[in-house]
């Protein structure tokens, strides 16, 4: 079974996957593996046994850990004994960490609201990995998503076994012991003790990435150097993986060799230590993979002749333990990655060997390999890929490999001793900095293909399509200009992006769930036009420096960004910011920063917002037309016109009152776009075009008390009205009376509070409307809504 092993690893994939899908379809994809291996690898009738049983084993722990994954908390449980096994995270005010309730053994999320500086400090000292606190607090469900291509929390827990998210009523620090401490919550108060003192070892900016290459934490990086590694596609770097543990491997057993023990007594003890360094090292998949590989390769070196294996049989038979002890494992991205692009890398090994080229050459082709193999995961988690990606590679890898992970593995230990020095401890601070810097401006380059969400026949294709260039690239070799061929998965995705551009299409509008605020989408048909109506924002009502986080939620680039980037959408030709509250434009600066932005369009105001100065100010950098606009001003996109019908001309009076808002036909149906109008804006507009159809509402302020007047309302009659809001937010909105308003003259109403995204969908002058959530509520016949989409 030498060099075979590692196709038992789809006999293991498709067992796990019965567990989580149709079986039908996997079964039959099964029985033509087997044919496969019968005829193609002239496998055995024994073998085939053997194949058929791991099958039937990985399908049997996939559903018994479905039947298992379920919660045996009630909800209305409100005293709890909760032992910590993970540690704790602090950012600003809010504190998180992973408990298992001791009634129950079920894992849950416990958060809490720091009440002051004295209290932060206090839990910031405190170790919380093998802690057992008896404490108070309520349960309640993990949000889910609300958005399409919105990262959806509630299922990325359940598929970690956890269900409930613990609301604790007083922070952790009374009423709490230690527990008896194994070898794991040991070395997990080391790691977590580790990772805390690097401030004061290392120079500032050395520490997140001493963080990452030591211990696996990436949440020491900044949002803007996180997000840029995230868009470069260069994260991987920052995960501990197969080169950290094999430098650390060879160094332990070199060193070993050197100090009298024997290869086989090295190899032994590396066997016992590795699996600690993972626990140490964080245990994320990459570092699980890396060590399982590790500890099977070094089994082998001890007994070579009984159990000779390949570097693929090791990786299959890693995939295999990985995914028996844990088959959830299998939807984790970082998973799904690191086994992809290692197999490919090892699969491609005897090519890259054979290639007689410089290290250059072969470095570029490595990093080739490795962004095709990955190219189908990435469009199916992040919809696209970086064009700069391999570039970025090919700066980052070496950098990384000859810099970064020597200069830390050398700089860490010796400040244990005060022996650090300081000029060299300046140079790699220094030469950190600048590489993020660099990473930064790289990110900011207009280089991606984005394809919007892709069903699952075009991820196959483009699986067959990668496949298919891995294996012309091999036999191609050793002919110059081999690595062209690596290009057609970028090529045929480049053609598929730039056909979509042209092609006949339908136009949509979607109100964004963005929480309590507004961000509205008009997308019209056959690429005649992009416009964004707001883009929410947190009002974070003065917070003090203590309780800021170092990574905000911002609905700009946490919600709607996402959400457009699954629409496919790269391109914003006008970006409308209604009025200058911060829960309407607070996430604008994301957008511009981000995303490709022909022109803002703000209200003729003279006075602004601190939010819309800084706005202002971003777009004049970066060259973004910056147009104000009043009652009267109207453009057109091919048949389509938007007329502003307010601020008036000289407005002076009250922010929202002065909102843009616009009127426009889509799809057949009079749009009314009102920002935060209130009720004397309402009156005004009423006044003005009495005759004005209106069929679809978007009501203004949230939906609260002082807009959708009863006046206004009866003057237009709307079938639809939609209403922006915020679960449970804490003004109230939207109202009982202007609800009870709108019932009245029997309008369907959607609410992004209970039904999250809302979307119409037309062509010509016909769509259909659709909810992200289940619709509920009443409809009228002739307007039916479906949901959801």
């Amino acid at each position: 079974m030498k060099r075979k092993l590692f196709l038992l690893a789809p006999a293991a994939l498709l067992g796990t996957l019965t567990a989580f899908f149709n079986p039908i379809p996997i079964l039959f994809t099964f029985l033509l593996y087997l044919f496969f291996l019968l005829k193609a690898k002239r496998f055995d009738f024994i073998t085939i046994v053997v194949v058929v049983v791991i099958f039937t084993l990985f399908s049997e722990s996939g559903y018994k850990a479905v039947q298992e994954n379920r919660t045996l908390l009630s909800g209305n449980e409100r005293e709890f004994t909760l032992s910590f096994r993970a540690g704790a995270r602090i950012d600003g005010d809010f504190f998180i960490a992973e408990a298992v309730d001791a009634r129950t053994g079920e894992h849950v999320m416990g958060t809490y609201k720091i009440k002051s500086e004295i209290e932060k400090k206090a839990l910031e000292k405190e170790s919380f990995v093998g802690r057992t606190c008896r404490l108070t607090g309520k349960l309640d469900f993990p949000s889910g998503a609300r958005n399409p291509g919105a990262f959806d929390y509630r299922e990325y827990l359940s598929r970690n076994n956890i269900h409930w998210m613990l609301k604790l009523d007083a922070a952790p620090l009374g009423m709490c012991g230690m527990e008896a401490a194994g070898i794991v919550e040991r070395l997990g108060r080391v790691r977590e003790m580790g990772i805390k003192g690097m401030s004061g070892q290392l120079p500032p900016g050395t520490v997140p990435v001493a963080a990452a290459l030591v211990y696996g934490d990436q949440s020491l990086f900044p949002q803007e150097v996180s997000g840029a590694y995230k868009n470069l596609g260069i994260t991987h770097l920052l995960a501990i993986s197969g080169m950290q543990v094999t430098v650390l491997a060879g160094t332990a057993l070199f060193a070993g060799i050197r100090l009298g023990a024997t290869r086989e007594r090295m190899s032994g003890i590396l066997l016992f230590i590795l699996p600690l360094y993972a626990i140490l090292a964080g245990g994320s998949p990459s570092v699980i993979r890396s060590v399982l590989m590790a500890e099977i390769l070094l089994l082998a070196n001890i007994l070579p002749r009984s159990f000779p294996i390949s570097a693929l049989d090791a990786l299959s038979l890693s995939f295999g333990a990985h995914l028996l002890t844990n088959p959830f494992i299998l939807f984790d991205p970082g998973f799904q990655l690191s086994y992809t692009v290692t197999f490919a890398l090892l699969l491609s090994a005897r090519a890259l060997q054979a290639m007689k080229t410089s290290g250059a050459v072969l470095l570029f082709t490595g990093t080739m390999i490795s962004q095709i193999a990955a190219l189908p995961i990435l469009l199916v988690h992040f919809y696209g890929i970086p064009l700069i990606g391999a570039a970025a590679n090919l700066i980052y890898i070496p950098l990384y490999s000859f810099f970064m992970m020597p200069a830390v593995y050398i700089l860490y230990p010796l400040s244990f001793f005060g022996s650090l020095s300081h000029s060299a401890a300046f140079l790699v601070n220094k030469g950190i900095i600048l590489s993020e810097r660099l990473a930064v401006f790289l990110a900011k380059a207009p280089l991606q293909l984005n394809t919007g969400h892709l069903g699952l026949p075009a991820i196959m294709f483009y699986t067959g399509a990668v496949i298919g260039s891995l294996i012309f690239w091999e036999k191609a070799q050793p002919r110059k200009r081999s690595a062209a061929l690596l290009c057609i998965p970028v090529i045929l995705l480049a053609v598929h992006v730039g056909i979509k551009q042209v092609s006949p299409s339908f136009g949509e509008i979607a109100l964004i769930d963005v929480g309590q605020g507004d961000s509205i989408l008009i997308k019209l048909p056959d690429q005649k036009g992009v416009f964004l109506i707001d883009t929410g924002g947190i009002v974070d009502f003065g917070k003090k420096e203590w309780q800021q986080r170092k990574k905000p939620f911002d609905p700009g680039r946490d919600t709607v960004i996402p959400f457009l980037k699954a629409k496919g959408i790269t391109k914003i030709d006008k970006l409308i910011l209604t009025h200058g509250d911060i829960d309407h434009i607070g996430g604008a600066a994301a957008i511009v920063d981000e995303m490709k932005v022909g022109e803002i369009i703000i209200p003729d105001m003279k006075e602004k917002s601190e939010v819309e100065v800084r706005i202002i100010r971003l777009a004049i950098e970066k060259g973004i037309r910056i147009r104000e606009v009043t009652r009267g001003d109207y453009w057109q996109a091919g048949p389509y016109n938007f007329h502003v019908l307010s601020p008036g001309k000289g407005y002076a009076g009250e922010r929202n009152g002065g909102s843009v808002s616009i009127y426009s036909v889509l799809g057949g149906k009079g749009w009314f776009f009102t920002g935060d109008l209130d009720e004397q804006a309402e009156k005004e507009i009423a006044k003005l075009f009495p005759k004005m159809k209106i069929n679809v509402l978007k009501a203004g302020h949230h939906g609260s008390r002082t807009s959708s007047s009863e006046q206004f309302l009866e003057t237009y009659r709307p079938e639809f009205v939609l209403i922006s809001a915020g679960v449970n937010n804490r003004f109230g909105h939207p109202n009982t009376e202007t609800l009870k308003r709108i019932e009245e003259i029997g309008a369907a109403v959607l609410r992004t509070d209970i039904h999250g995204a809302v979307s119409y969908r037309f062509k010509g002058n016909s769509g259909t409307f659709s909810t992200f959530l289940p619709y509920t509520g009443p409809s009228p016949e002739k307007n039916k809504i479906f949901g959801p989409k």
